[in-house]
């Protein structure tokens, strides 16, 4: 921790003063004592500047008033002569503080002025100031013509029991301005509860409220409260002291009640309980020594308060996140997350290192040092830094405060019926680029009947259909995200006379809904990655063509238009193109497509047939269906079309209708001869090493499938009868074919058929 302003006392002993007109003020403690003839006792003095700061290596003369009562040495100490009162004063240029000393013993030559000590100080100032050592104008402030005001300042005095302080007559013309100086007589309306003797040093005797008077040689008044109170003191530094070996810092105790006004050092004792750890001076400078931990202790005015002090290892180097070497963009009402971490030599943690930081234009942002927390407020450039416990211990930041955009986690989502979905609100630069996590945000969704939003902006859906997400960042900036609803599983059915999309749940497949109404026949749909649109085959405009559209059913739009059918869409990983075969020549081959563009690109080549693609998460392979070397087969490409392989082979066996599952496995369709019958079967096969595991039962004639993206649920397209087809859905466990589930037959009614099943993901 950097040493605050360190007050060191000044006393005679110091050598080279600074310049006398510095000095505001100098205190002698203790104020009064009393000693027998021939005792000697030291006394301190304390010079302070304007602000009450102590004033280090400031010169001190000493004198006495009455050398046959007392006199002192250079050094501030009294020895008793003889029995009166004398007045000790310590002089710094033109400023001086005085203490009343009392010897006991025989009547020294100025006892017969009295024998109170107040009066004899009295007499004894008057007596110097008649002799030119004294000057009864002290702490008066220049000014000029006669004075018709007096004040005293400060206009209320505070104490403690058994406290002093010193006050200070003003002298005033009638506009306020300062009058020339004049001499004053001090007097107590309350004796009982505080006294004040004629250099305005108030002495708190009992709880209660006084009043001091001063009185100028003109018959001019004023008075001020003098409030004493029974308080606690308190240290007005945070605890506990952290410091580094070496450093220094100042305690300062305060009395809360009393508007935390600093009690005078010279009226407190401190110690230190383990001096090899921390010392502390009798005015509370604390010196770090060496590692570890001690308690200081403050003794006085009837109280004490004890003072926790860490003083950790020398911290050598700071680490901190984020990195200092690029600028931080922020947003406005944004934040940014700071961390730092003190090292010592052998790069073990200092955890109990303390950190100042600092934001070089708080109009632009504002930092928590309890949090590490940056907060944008309006747009420009400023800098963040912190400063570690020793020297070239600095980190500075350039951050630029932006007026960000907000960003949400998806533009689109698709959902199935009561299903959650988290989104998350970010802050984005110009281009685009997450700056990070956006707060304050607020969430609405425009359709509450669909989906309702929670204040973290969890998706929670209720009915099918579509719905806007709001988010709503301070400052009004907004982004919003599209929810569509949709059944878990979507079938082609012929319930209406022609094939049409239909969904249903897992859990209630009896209730089946359109997606739409299409013109003609529509079948093979496939959800995109995010669920919030379907590709399908549509006979509409003549021929078999490929039309994506919201999953609601809604914004429906023709994507391919050729002279041969197509079909068998598939969407890319990212959700923004689609994958199908086409029969534009005398074979199908693969095309990629993107759903905004009407131009295809061709990935595979005559002379063999290219059929069923499917993408892989990762969006790098593409597998498919080709019967280039005899049988179908499922091959594999990389997305551009390039490398093109086998990836099942043999004259036994067909494979069929291959599909990426999540996790990057492939499963597909096996069918082949065993003891004279076509036996069907889906299994899941290792795209690295090809090992395959059966994930269906062999007991069904399977035309075709889908799997859910977790694999955990088959779609089964199964000929019922000699070209009749309904879809079974079956779930898979963990085990794969030998923990499956009972296959359920979503029901269809009269000559109905089913086929093309697809799962939202």
């Amino acid at each position: 921790m950097m040493a605050r302003s360190v007050r060191l006392l000044a006393v005679a002993a110091f050598p080279g003063a600074l310049l006398a007109q510095n000095v505001a003020e100098v205190q002698v403690a203790p104020p009064s004592v009393t000693m027998k003839v021939g005792e000697r006792s030291g006394l301190l003095a304390t010079a302070f500047d304007r602000v009450g700061n102590v004033i280090p290596t400031v010169r001190i003369a000493w004198s006495s008033n009455n050398v046959a009562v007392a006199k002192v040495d250079n050094s501030g100490t009294v020895t008793g002569v003889g029995g009166g009162v004398a007045i000790i004063e310590a002089h710094a240029g033109t400023r001086k503080g005085q203490a009343a000393v009392q010897v006991v013993g025989p009547p020294g030559a100025s006892a017969a002025a009295g024998g109170a000590p107040a009066a004899g100080a009295a007499a004894a100032s008057r007596a110097s100031a008649d002799a030119g050592g004294a000057d009864p104008l002290t702490g008066q402030p220049a000014g000029s013509g006669p004075a018709t005001v007096l004040r005293i300042e400060p206009p209320t005095v505070y104490l403690l029991p058994s406290e002093n302080t010193r006050v200070s007559p003003r002298a005033l013309k009638d506009d306020g301005t300062a009058a020339a100086p004049v001499a004053v007589t001090w007097k107590s309306l309350r004796p009982d509860i505080a006294s004040v003797d004629q250099n305005g040093v108030v002495v708190a005797l009992a709880p209660g409220q006084g009043t001091v008077q001063v009185t100028s040689a003109t018959g001019v008044t004023a008075t001020a409260p003098v409030v004493v109170q029974a308080s606690e003191i308190a240290v007005q530094e945070s605890v506990p002291l952290v410091l580094s070996p070496g450093d220094l810092d100042t305690l300062h105790v305060t009395v809360p009640a009393q508007n935390a006004r600093l009690v005078n050092p010279l009226a407190l004792q401190w110690s230190a309980a383990e001096p090899g750890v921390a010392r502390v001076s009798f005015t509370g400078v604390v010196t770090a020594v060496a590692p570890g931990r001690t308690t200081l202790t403050v003794s006085g005015l009837l109280q004490s308060k004890s003072v926790d002090v860490v003083v950790h290892k020398t911290v050598e180097a700071l680490t901190v996140s984020p990195t200092s070497k690029t600028e931080l963009p922020l947003p406005i009402q944004g934040t940014a997350k700071f961390q730092v971490q003190a090292l010592a030599a052998d790069k073990s943690p200092v955890p109990e290192a303390p950190f100042r930081w600092s934001v070089a234009d708080t109009s632009l942002a504002t930092f928590d040092p309890s949090s590490g927390v940056l907060t944008g407020k309006r747009a420009g450039k400023t800098t963040v830094t912190v400063k570690g416990p020793g020297s070239g211990l600095v980190v500075t930041w350039q951050v630029r405060v932006i007026a960000a955009n907000l960003k949400l986690s998806a533009a689109r989502v698709g959902s199935g019926l009561g299903r959650r979905y988290a989104l998350k609100a970010s802050f984005a630069d110009e281009t685009g680029a997450v700056i990070g996590p956006a707060t304050g945000v607020s969430w609405t969704s425009d359709n509450p009947a669909v989906a309702t939003v929670s204040e973290d902006g969890t998706v929670s859906t209720a009915s099918y259909g579509h719905t806007h997400i709001v988010a709503t960042a301070p400052g009004g900036r907004r982004a919003v995200a599209e929810v569509f609803v949709q059944g878990e599983i979507v079938v082609a059915s012929s319930r209406t006379g022609r094939f049409q999309l239909y969904a249903a749940e897992r859990a209630n497949l009896a209730q089946v809904r359109k997606v739409m109404d299409d013109t003609a026949v529509a079948t093979e749909p496939a959800f995109s990655p995010d669920g919030s649109r379907l590709a399908f085959t549509s006979t509409r405009d003549g021929q078999p063509e490929i039309y994506v559209m919201d999953a609601d059913g809604a914004n429906v739009s023709r994507l391919t238009n050729s002279p041969g059918p197509d079909g068998d869409a598939s969407f890319t990983a990212d959700g923004l193109s689609v994958v199908f075969h086409a029969q534009r020549t005398g074979h199908r081959q693969i095309f990629l497509q993107s759903i905004t563009s009407s131009d295809a690109v061709r990935l595979t080549q005559e002379p063999a047939d290219n059929s069923q693609p499917t993408e892989s998460p990762d969006g790098e392979t593409i597998a498919f269906v080709s019967n280039r070397e005899g049988n179908s087969h499922i091959w594999l490409m990389s997305k551009d079309g390039s490398n093109q392989h086998a990836f099942t082979r043999g004259p036994q066996s067909k494979e069929s209708a291959p599909h990426f599952l999540r996790d990057g496995s492939l499963a597909y369709l096996v069918e082949q001869k065993q003891s004279g019958r076509t036996v069907t079967q889906v299994v899941k096969a290792d795209v690295a090493t090809g090992k395959a595991t059966p994930i269906s039962g062999t007991d069904l004639v399977i035309a075709d499938f889908t799997v859910s993206a977790a694999g955990d649920l088959l779609g089964l397209v199964v000929a019922v009868q000699k070209n009749t087809f309904r879809v079974y859905v079956q779930p898979v466990a963990v085990g794969g074919a030998a923990g499956m589930g009972a296959p359920v037959a979503i029901p269809t009614t009269g000559a109905e058929q089913m086929v093309s099943p697809a799962f939202m993901p």
